[in-house]
């Protein structure tokens, strides 16, 4: 539902345990931003090297994520900075590609459910690549950024399934 609510550490728990049943299973993500450079000036998609660590997969990390960016912002300004903007059909081909190699693939989103992920080619959001890739969708939320309403919404508009809501970090 947002940013730093959770999403990459339910992402790695649900991963993580297909794994530990020997389920053949990967991890994607359309769009990472804020990541850091390796010693040889790589970028290093932080949060698909983080699941591949505590899951154990052995899905390559280069293989998790089609547009990884440096600077801290939503996918479409970061890309707009960096200049490499997301092409809806090159993250179709590599979800398709990585459905292809896995039995089970977890998506996990860039932001909220609506946030931006290319201005500059063609306008789209998150909950467009979701409905076009046919996905369910599991809302990960923190209560106290009150964002779950907003989510449920978003998700129920795409006309997709919603699976399940978690709630990271409440003291319930």
């Amino acid at each position: 539902t947002g940013t730093d609510v959770g999403k990459t550490y339910i992402s790695d728990l649900l991963v993580k345990k297909m794994n530990e049943y020997k389920l053949n299973c990967a991890y994607f993500k359309a769009a990472m931003s804020g990541n850091v450079r390796d010693k040889d000036g790589n970028l290093v998609p932080g949060d698909a090297e983080f699941v591949k660590k505590i899951s154990g997969i052995e899905q390559p990390v280069s293989k998790m994520c089609p547009y990884v960016y440096e600077n801290a912002y939503s996918p479409h300004l970061a890309s707009r900075i960096e200049g490499n903007p997301v092409d809806f059909n090159v993250v179709s081909e590599w979800f398709d590609k990585t459905c292809s190699n896995y039995d089970f693939v977890l998506m996990e989103g860039s932001g909220g459910i609506t946030c931006p992920i290319d201005f500059d080619k063609k306008e789209l959001y998150l909950d467009e690549i979701v409905k076009s890739l046919g996905l369910s969708s599991v809302i990960v939320a923190c209560p106290e950024k009150r964002h779950e309403i907003f989510a449920v919404r978003a998700v129920l508009h795409v006309h997709r399934p919603l699976v399940h809501r978690t709630y990271y970090g409440a003291d319930e």
